[in-house]
């Protein structure tokens, strides 16, 4: 008996206006860049941390907790939302890690 997973099951592109809406937002957009140098699955938190550092252009290790748990809050209110219900990413709740689905919608590096 076949089963249906629609987890990784993907129904073609993404509408263009979806994926403008979605790289719209730097923060996001870095995000999504990071996740797909990755190639993985990244725990929120570390990838609040990269993203942040990458702004910054400073060390990882140089970032107040604060402003990183900021940039974390931020990462699951705002915008974790709107990439899982397009399944550009999954979010494993289990151990808190988020991976890259549609590594198509992510820009080419210029």
């Amino acid at each position: 008996m076949a089963t249906h997973d629609p987890e990784t099951e993907q129904e073609g592109p993404l509408p263009p206006d979806v994926v403008a809406d979605l790289l719209a937002v730097e923060r996001r957009r870095r995000a999504l860049e990071i996740l797909d140098r990755v190639n993985g699955p990244v725990v929120v938190r570390e990838l609040a941390e990269t993203v942040l550092a990458a702004e910054r252009d400073a060390l990882e290790s140089e970032l107040p907790d604060d402003d990183v748990d900021s940039v974390r809050e931020e990462l699951f209110r705002d915008h974790l939302p709107k990439l899982t219900a397009t399944g550009v990413v999954r979010y494993n709740s289990m151990v808190g890690t988020v991976e890259l689905r549609r590594p198509e919608v992510v820009p080419d590096a210029e």
